[in-house]
């Protein structure tokens, strides 16, 4: 058993490797990659030369490796195995030129939050979250439309476990988070303010399919430049892409 779990971390540790290049990041040398993840660099060193054995790292320069073009073809295996990518990209895409703000499409995946698609902005704001990128458990507005796919006993038992696992607590405390998860699941939308991220405000929007919620759509802003007329104003055009990008689903 001991080896089991030995195995399945250092596993997860050479995920971990792969999670740490970035579209910021994408060339990253072996003492970056033992900053980033925390591990002694004679592991980084293991894990790298597993990774270049499968095909999955390349050498740039001495030292310095990069993702190798077999990572971006399980990058397209992925997104046609999750059609609703590319259903709702044009709809991000429109969303994000009307407010000019980058705008992100949340799943749950495995019982978790997870960042699976990002379309960008020009402007010099920049988001944390990168496609595939999990998000604070119980942080956030995309979070709470998400967890109505779960009954209430569902999401009673997720709450548990993201706090067993070490999450950061909800903003204000446990029965008001799940109370706050039941109206925004009822009407279909959720803001937050700076509940991940300083400075950052946030509305999103369920996304349905077959009549239950599959993803949120959400568009965050720089809280100092969004006035309370405008913030009603974007509300109202994120849940507008939202209800056309259930209406492309078929829901």
């Amino acid at each position: 058993m001991a080896t089991a779990r030995a195995g399945a971390d250092s596993g997860r540790r050479a995920l971990d490797l792969l999670f740490a290049f970035t579209e910021q990041r994408p060339v990253l040398s072996v003492r970056e990659l033992a900053e980033t993840l925390v591990i002694p660099i004679p592991s980084v060193h293991r894990y790298v030369a597993l990774l270049r054995d499968m095909g999955l790292l390349e050498e740039s320069s001495r030292g310095r490796y990069h993702l190798s073009m077999r990572v971006a073809a399980l990058g397209r295996a992925a997104r046609r195995a999750a059609p609703i990518v590319d259903t709702v990209e044009p709809l991000m895409r429109a969303l994000s030129e009307q407010i000019g703000e980058s705008v992100l499409l949340m799943r749950l995946v495995h019982g978790a939050p997870v960042c699976i698609h990002r379309v960008e902005t020009p402007s010099r704001f920049r988001l944390s979250f990168e496609p595939g990128q999990l998000l604070p458990a119980l942080r956030g507005a995309s979070v709470r439309l998400l967890l109505g796919s779960l009954d209430s006993e569902g999401r009673r038992r997720y709450l548990d476990e993201a706090m067993e696992s070490g999450a950061l607590p909800p903003v204000n405390g446990r029965e008001a988070f799940l109370d706050d998860v039941e109206r925004d699941v009822e009407r279909g939308w959720s803001v937050s303010n700076e509940e991940i991220d300083q400075g950052v405000w946030a509305p999103a929007a369920a996304v349905y399919e077959d009549g239950r919620i599959v993803a949120a759509i959400s568009a965050p802003c720089p809280a100092f430049r969004i006035s309370e007329a405008r913030r009603t104003e974007i509300i109202e055009l994120v849940r507008g892409a939202a209800t056309a990008a259930s209406d492309a689903l078929g829901s």
